[in-house]
């Protein structure tokens, strides 16, 4: 009976500090819902400055490889790339988001995301992938994951106090491939990627984000806020 105490307060103890809530783990890879990513960010101790959240879109693999099932095999595929090809030391985003509204935390918060984003954008930022090709004439983005990315950048910008704007939501088409500056608009297409897609909420431009991305964003931020939820 004492040894089992002991066990029991051992293992308390040495409890996460983030209770992962999640129905599946693989490896470093945790998959949620929702409310499960809810439960989650809310626990999770952070303690490194976060000002920027960056909108990215996997461009390959996209929703043609993506079978409900395979989400793990598709984390642990962009893990061997970002290491084995790009040379990084992990996965270079924090977060992964796929089309049946699924969320996948990978590398940890408390890491600053890699990237050809560069290290400007990285040093105070989170990076956060979206499974799919949202580039005009590829993907149609889905109900569960529209919802899904308006509702995770709502409880980020809710968690490190930020107001939805080109400071603090950026897209990695706004920064230059070579120098890593963030450039906005004025930038020759061959010197920017069009992530996270020319389609992404109605454009990659500040104008489309301004008008279509970030009030959406702003009236979920409310919606949670009133809700509770």
């Amino acid at each position: 009976m004492r040894k089992t105490l002991v066990l029991i307060i051992l293992s308390l103890l040495f409890m996460p500090i983030a209770p992962i809530s999640a129905a599946e783990t693989e490896g470093q890879h945790i998959l949620m819902t929702r409310e499960e990513f809810k439960n989650w960010l809310s626990n999770a101790q952070i303690n490194r400055e976060i000002r920027l959240i960056q909108q990215h879109h996997t461009w390959l693999p996209s929703y043609k490889q993506f079978n409900g099932s395979n989400h793990f095999r598709m984390l642990q595929g962009m893990e061997n790339h970002h290491k084995k090809t790009m040379g990084w030391s992990n996965i270079a985003q924090n977060i992964t988001t796929f089309p049946d509204g699924k969320i996948a935390v990978s590398r940890p918060l408390n890491i600053a995301p890699e990237g050809t984003i560069g290290p400007i954008a990285n040093t105070y930022g989170i990076a956060i992938e979206h499974v799919g090709n949202f580039d005009l004439g590829h993907d149609i983005m889905t109900k569960e994951h529209r919802e899904t990315i308006l509702y995770i950048n709502a409880l980020l910008c809710i968690r490190f106090g930020l107001t939805p704007s080109i400071d603090s939501i950026t897209y990695h088409h706004w920064w230059h491939l070579k120098t890593k500056e963030r450039v906005l608009d004025a930038a020759a297409s061959y010197n920017v990627k069009s992530c996270p897609g020319t389609g992404f909420f109605g454009g990659n431009s500040t104008i489309s984000a301004k008008n279509n991305f970030y009030p959406l964003i702003s009236d979920k931020i409310e919606e949670i806020l009133e809700s509770g939820q």
